[in-house]
This record gives C-alpha cells, structure tokens and sequence, in this order.
C-alpha cells in the first residue's frame, strides 16, 4: 500500500489532524476501490468461465452425438459383414459335407467291390 503524502500548503491550510483524517480518508477509498475492482474482476471472470463451460458442454454434447452416429453405423457395417460372412462359411461348409460324403460313397463303393473280389475268390476254391 502506497503511502500517501499530503502537500506542505494543503497541510498548512488543514492542520495536523485534519491532513492525518483525510490521509486516512483517501486510503480507505484507495482500499474499497481496489476492493471493488476485485470484485468487478471476479464477477468478470465468473460469467466468462461460466460461458466457456456452457460452450464446452455444448462442444461435448456435439462430439458426443457425432461419436454415437459414428458407432452406430459402424456397427450396423459389422453386422452386416458378418451375416455375410456366416452365410459364406455355412455354403463353404455345405460343399465340403457334400465332398465328404461323395468320398465316403466312393470309399465305401470300392470297399465293397474289394469285399466282393475277396469272396468270389475265397469261394470258388
């Protein structure tokens, strides 16, 4: 805090006490200014960090939305991609069931005739 000093003529004009009241006077406007300057600055700051969280949340909000929209179509991507996948594996999966047991028949059909050849043979002596 500043000190303040009065003037040699206003002190002569004053007196001792007075100048010593109003060097008093002047510090305590000096302090409620200054009070008030805090305050004004506060307030300031209050409504300005207020508006930027509104704006924040607002952004967030936004962002929010878009990442959901986001997700969603990913997902529905996926899904599709997947049913198409499954309905891929199941045809794969039918044609080798149907290799298989064209290979068995074969297999067993020859199985059979060598079955056959051995008892004809076995037979016949």
């Amino acid at each position: 805090m500043p000190v303040i000093t009065i003037p040699k003529a206003l002190r002569d004009k004053l007196g001792d006490e007075a100048a010593e009241s109003f060097a008093v006077l002047l510090k305590e406007v000096e302090h409620e200014g200054r009070k008030d300057a805090l305050v004004l600055a506060e307030e300031r700051f209050e409504r300005r960090l207020s508006e930027e969280v509104a704006s924040l949340r607002v952004k967030i909000s936004e962002v929010k939305a878009e990442l959901e929209t986001k997700i969603s179509e990913v997902k529905a991507e996926l899904e599709t991609k997947i049913s198409e996948v499954k309905a891929e594996l199941e045809a794969k999966i039918s044609e080798v069931k149907v290799d298989i047991i064209k290979w068995m028949f074969i297999f067993w059909a020859g199985q059979i005739v060598v079955l056959i050849a051995i008892l004809q043979i076995f037979f016949r002596k």
